[in-house]
């Protein structure tokens, strides 16, 4: 049987083959032909007796070949990643750790202010409300807004002064609490 009279009798069969090495049916069809014609070729040269094992051999390193070629392709693109550089230029977990326990000490403090001294506090950093708007709607002196202003503040600044002690005793390293 004649190279030519094999692979008509084959060829779809081939390609199935080389379909499920390559997962898509365009690709097992090209590589199936080029199976074909190196084999032809090495027929045309006498190199190589001629067979169907052949023909299959050819087809399959083939595929391999080409699956190397997609995997290569795959990393080179990700290699060049680099050259766009894309940088997240987000806050580090670190960062975002520090932040969440810095908020932490925050509401500790909040957690130790008065009553009053807690609602005064939240109209003006929250609220943004002025002293006077404060202790109109309040209905207390801003000089009252002032002092409940002055002792939230300095709760808050003893809690973060705790925390950076509690810091710089964990070696600079954040810990969770």
């Amino acid at each position: 049987m004649s190279l030519l009279d094999i692979y008509r009798a084959r060829r779809k069969a081939l390609e199935r083959y080389v379909q499920r090495l390559l997962g898509n049916a365009d690709d097992a069809a090209e590589v199936s032909q080029e199976a074909f014609l190196r084999v032809y070729a090495a027929e045309l040269g006498e190199q190589t007796p001629v067979s169907e094992a052949l023909l299959y051999t050819v087809a399959r390193n083939l595929a391999l070949s080409e699956l190397r070629k997609r995997t290569s392709r795959a990393t080179d693109a990700v290699g060049d990643w680099d050259d766009l550089r894309v940088e997240d230029t987000g806050p580090s977990v670190e960062a975002l750790i520090q932040q969440r326990q810095r908020i932490a000490a925050i509401e500790a403090a909040m957690e130790r202010m008065a009553p009053k001294c807690l609602e005064v506090f939240r109209l003006r950093k929250i609220d943004n409300l002025s002293h006077a708007e404060i202790a109109e709607r309040l209905e207390i002196s801003t000089k009252t807004v002032e002092r409940h202003i002055t002792r939230a503040l300095q709760l808050c600044q003893e809690a973060m002064a705790e925390h950076d002690r509690g810091l710089k005793q964990a070696g600079g390293k954040e810990v969770r609490s």
